[in-house]
């Protein structure tokens, strides 16, 4: 074989080709696959959209006298508050002034939200193409639904006005009940836990190679809440002997329970971006930015149990106005003898909620 065939071979065996090779393989040895921890923020949506309703009028019945009356089963909102009003509102001779504060807003409004919160997690991926990696990610995070200070607000306000509606109506100079003896109070419950929020998402590089790497992502995964919910608990009561016979008495019982409720779990859709910066060729840092989006499903509940108790001997007694009140102590023709309600759906969360997560991690290729 001549020199200049001999010259030909080595530079085809180890000319220009080579370093191509070994970049190759530089990039194989790095590995197709990525481990993340991270940490960050997110900034929780507050979704407003809803449908709301409220439990149907009591049934309306005639009192001794011959006025219309209906039964309730909560002096502290809906028709209840409303028929309160209008019976403080009947007497003319002797006007009263006070006015209970329905908790309606609290029930229909978007009373209850997830404050903004802190997460940590780790991400797991495996590169497809030069492009393309398909990761799975989990962040967990403190979650909890919290009151609003409005919704605070009308809590406290109903609590009050409760008193002050029937203080001065069975005080002189309106009435002449005896012995009257009124108490309203609220418990707040507050609520704990946590979030797990689980996905699947496809990473598409907006550059094949460089140190400075930006991309897109989309996906879909599922969020895991566990802990207790927040809740309101308002009681009033009442007693007071009748005007001209203090031995018969009066004594009822109003108690509401308002829960907010959320689902254990639901779906949600990934979509966001980000950067990737190599420190190495094995590990780097990433700074990732994505919005998390899910159904509205913050749900508002109220339970009302009217109580009255017996007492001897027997008696009853009605105002003269339109609409009429009537107390007795048998439950019988008693305008606060309404039905229990149970759980009644008065705010049922529509619409989208979209979360903003942010966060820092650091990435190792093996």
């Amino acid at each position: 074989m001549s020199v200049r065939a001999r010259v030909v071979l080595f530079l085809v065996a180890f000319g220009p080709s080579a370093p191509t090779f070994a970049q190759q393989s530089g990039a194989a040895e790095a590995g197709k696959w990525e481990i993340e921890v991270h940490a960050g923020g997110v900034r929780m949506g507050k979704p407003t959209e809803a449908t709301t309703a409220m439990p149907a009028p009591g049934e309306a019945f005639t009192t001794l006298p011959g006025r219309p009356s209906r039964y309730v089963s909560s002096w502290y909102f809906g028709d209840g508050a409303a028929f309160l009003n209008q019976w403080a509102a009947a007497f003319t001779i002797i006007p009263r002034t006070q006015r209970i504060t329905p908790l309606d807003p609290v029930l229909t409004g978007p009373a209850a939200s997830s404050p903004h919160t802190g997460s940590f997690g780790v991400r797991l991926g495996r590169r497809l193409t030069p492009r393309l990696t398909a990761e799975v990610t989990v962040d967990y995070g403190p979650s909890s639904l919290e009151l609003s200070e409005r919704a605070l607000g009308d809590v406290e306000a109903s609590r009050t006005t409760f008193a002050s509606v029937w203080n001065e109506a069975f005080r002189p100079p309106a009435s002449n009940y005896q012995n009257v003896v009124v108490s309203s109070s609220s418990e707040i419950q507050e609520s704990s836990g946590g979030q797990v929020v689980a996905a699947g998402a496809l990473i598409v590089k907006l550059r094949r190679s460089g140190a400075l790497v930006p991309y897109v992502t989309g996906g879909l995964g599922g969020v895991f809440n566990h802990g207790g919910v927040p809740s309101v608990t308002l009681r009033g009561n009442y007693t007071m002997g009748a005007p001209f016979n203090p031995s018969i008495t009066f004594n009822d019982a109003d108690t509401v329970t308002v829960r907010f409720t959320r689902p254990d779990r639901a779906l949600i859709g990934v979509v966001g971006g980000g950067v990737t910066y190599d420190l190495a060729r094995r590990h780097g840092i990433r700074i990732d930015l994505r919005l998390l989006i899910r159904a509205n499903t913050v749900d508002t509940e109220v339970s009302a149990t009217p109580s009255w108790r017996t007492g001897t001997p027997a008696g009853s007694i009605s105002s003269a106005t339109i609409p009429s009140v009537a107390f007795n102590n048998t439950g019988s023709g008693h305008t606060f003898s309404g039905p229990p309600i149970t759980a009644f759906r008065t705010r049922q969360g529509s619409g989208w909620q979209i979360d903003t997560a942010l966060t820092v991690g650091y990435f190792w290729r093996f």
